[in-house]
C-alpha cells in the first residue's frame, strides 16, 4: 500500500506551501517566522473520516507559536523546549472560513486537475483567514487575551494564560486563573489534574521569586 505521504496530492500541496514561502519541518507540519518570537503554524491534518480509495480529506490547522512562552513553561514545567511543536493557540483552517465559502479539501491518487483546485482554495483560505488569524496573535500580550478567552485546546490554554500573564508582569491575573482552574478541578484526581496541580504550584513559587524584594 502506498503511504500517504507519497500521496501525489498531498506532495503538491506541500510543494505549494513551500513555493508560498513556508518552511517544512517534521511530517506534515509547516511554519513560518511571523516575528522574533512567533512562528506561524500549518500542520496538514486528515480529516478522520476519509473519502473513497485513493482520495484524502484534508483539514488543515492553523496556529501561532510564542516561542519565550513555550520555553519559560517547558522550563516551569522541567521539560526541555521543542523548536516548532506545539502551537500555542491553534484552529482548523476550516472554521475559520465562512460557513459559505467552505468546501471541502479532498486530494486524489488520478485527478490532478482537481487537486489543483483543491490546493488552490487552500492556498486562498490560508491567505484570506489563516494568515490574519495568525498575525492577530503574534505578541505575548495579543496571544495573552486568546489564552484567557481560551482559544485553541482548552486544555492547553490553561496552562499557558497563567504563564503568559505572569511574563507580562500580571502577577495576580495569573494567580487568579490558576485558583479557577484548581477550583475547577476540586479534589478529583487522574494524571492531567496531578500535572496541573504540579505546575500551578512550580509557577506560583516562580511568582513569589520575582514578587521578592531584592
Amino acid at each position: 500500500m502506498m503511504s500517504s505521504r507519497t500521496h501525489p496530492g498531498l506532495v503538491a500541496l506541500c510543494d505549494a506551501l513551500v513555493g508560498i514561502g513556508l518552511r517544512k519541518r517534521a511530517g506534515t507540519t509547516f511554519t513560518m517566522d511571523l516575528n522574533d518570537d512567533a512562528l506561524g503554524w500549518l500542520g496538514l491534518n486528515r480529516a478522520s473520516r476519509a473519502g473513497g480509495p485513493g482520495e484524502l480529506k484534508m483539514n488543515p490547522v492553523c496556529g501561532v507559536r510564542i516561542q519565550s512562552l513555550e520555553r519559560s513553561l517547558a522550563e516551569i514545567e522541567g521539560e526541555s523546549s521543542h523548536l516548532y511543536i506545539p502551537a500555542t493557540v491553534s484552529e482548523p483552517l476550516r472554521y475559520l472560513v465562512p460557513t459559505e465559502s467552505r468546501m471541502d479539501w479532498i486530494l486524489t491518487r488520478e485527478d490532478p486537475e482537481t487537486n489543483d483546485e483543491v490546493i488552490a482554495d487552500i492556498l486562498a483560505s490560508l491567505n484570506a483567514y489563516g494568515l490574519p488569524y495568525m498575525r492577530k496573535r503574534v505578541t505575548l500580550e495579543a496571544m495573552s487575551q486568546a489564552l484567557v478567552a481560551k482559544e485553541g485546546h482548552r486544555w492547553q490554554a490553561v496552562f499557558r494564560a497563567p504563564v503568559a500573564l505572569w511574563l507580562l508582569n500580571r502577577n495576580e491575573e495569573a494567580l487568579s486563573a490558576m485558583e479557577a482552574q484548581l477550583t475547577e478541578i476540586g479534589s478529583q484526581e487522574n494524571a492531567a489534574y496531578d500535572n496541573y496541580r504540579a505546575f500551578s504550584a512550580a509557577l506560583k513559587r516562580r511568582i513569589a521569586e520575582s514578587a521578592a524584594p531584592r
